[in-house]
């Protein structure tokens, strides 16, 4: 395996990602043998995983997404540790690829591991953590220079019952603005990129976006009117209860290859080297996202895990006054980090969380 030898990302509708997971639970998929690592204390010298290639899946095409383990991949850290090659699955549907088995491990939301695994039943796992902290962000147009400036304006964050537009009210909230009367929240399809745009056309005043978004909205004569680094243990790794069962030694080896390309990346030294590999994989990086070097890496958690217990519950009680999740959903249950704990332990980390 090297940088160079890239195969293309498969992105698949629901209809195929749901008609590949019944496939492979029909045994198109290939058994694989029982690791043993989970029965022992996991060194770097004895990880080694049971499967040579992983499927993955991935909502999100931005590299600062897959940053982790796509470096993990150029810089040989999978390799070392028998991980060889990986298919990719660029989708939304990557709970469904799970349950059905058509992807082994995929990166997503923490509310759709908990809310899938809540209203399924199925042990749908989070295994380590990828975004420890969550940009709060709000973007205006040209012509907006304080909050009162946007009374009677238009304000996005995409779907109306969605986090970013519970994070744009906050935001109002705690600048004086009732976003019930003052402002006329507007639904928007698409992602974060659409929502700059539709700023810049000044179709709406003010908009959730991410601080990639910087330079052109301010090229454009906008700016941040907000911005704040907030706890929120927003994003993570999943995968099957018993898919994790069968493939333990994978697992391991997922976690502790992707925990050190972390503390690669987080090493300044290595920030031109980091985008290159990005770039070679065939991500579109533009040089200005550069500058958002730090900005982007104080989101991601160094060592995969969050703070505390309490960290989790104020995120999920945050989610569950969104709908996104039930009141009476227990996290703890959807969460397994026996593999994260190992690699943190192989890689001379502190345990974090110490406990669940």
């Amino acid at each position: 395996m090297t940088i160079n030898s890239k195969k293309p990302i498969i992105k698949l509708s629901r209809r195929k990602v749901l008609k590949a997971g019944g496939m492979g639970i029909l045994g198109i998929i290939a058994s694989s043998s029982t690791g043993m690592l989970g029965m022992q204390t996991v060194s770097a010298a004895n990880i080694h995983s049971n499967l040579k290639k992983l499927r993955i899946g991935d909502f999100n095409p931005n590299y600062a997404a897959q940053w982790s383990w796509r470096l993990a991949q150029g810089l040989g850290y999978m390799e070392e540790v028998g991980i060889m090659d990986f298919e990719v699955f660029l989708t939304d549907e990557y709970i469904p690829g799970l349950i059905g088995g058509s992807l082994d491990v995929t990166h997503g939301d923490t509310s759709e591991f908990f809310g899938a695994g809540k209203a399924s039943g199925l042990p749908i796992k989070m295994i380590n953590l990828y975004r420890d902290k969550e940009w709060w962000i709000m973007g205006v147009r040209k012509g907006i220079n304080t909050f009162d400036d946007l009374r009677g304006g238009k304000i996005t964050g995409g779907g109306l019952g969605g986090r970013n537009t519970w994070i744009m009210r906050q935001i109002l909230k705690a600048n004086g603005l009732d976003p019930d009367k003052d402002v006329e929240m507007v639904p928007m399809k698409g992602g974060s990129d659409g929502r700059m745009k539709a700023l810049i056309a000044e179709v709406v005043d003010g908009a959730s976006v991410f601080p990639r978004h910087e330079s052109r909205i301010v090229e454009s004569g906008g700016k941040f009117i907000s911005a704040e680094l907030t706890n929120a243990p927003q994003e993570g790794f999943g995968s099957m209860g018993d898919w994790l069962d069968k493939n333990e030694d994978a697992a391991h080896a997922f976690v502790h290859a992707d925990l050190r390309a972390r503390l690669w990346l987080f090493d300044p030294k290595n920030k031109s080297k980091a985008y290159k590999i990005m770039r070679d994989y065939g991500y579109d990086v533009p040089p200005e996202f550069e500058a958002m070097y730090q900005t982007e890496i104080n989101q991601i958690a160094k060592d995969g895990g969050w703070a505390d217990s309490k960290t989790m519950d104020d995120f999920v009680k945050s989610l569950q006054a969104t709908g996104a999740l039930p009141k009476d959903i227990r996290w703890q249950d959807y969460v397994e980090l026996k593999y994260l704990w190992a690699a943190q332990e192989a890689l001379g980390l502190p345990k974090r969380p110490a406990y669940i």
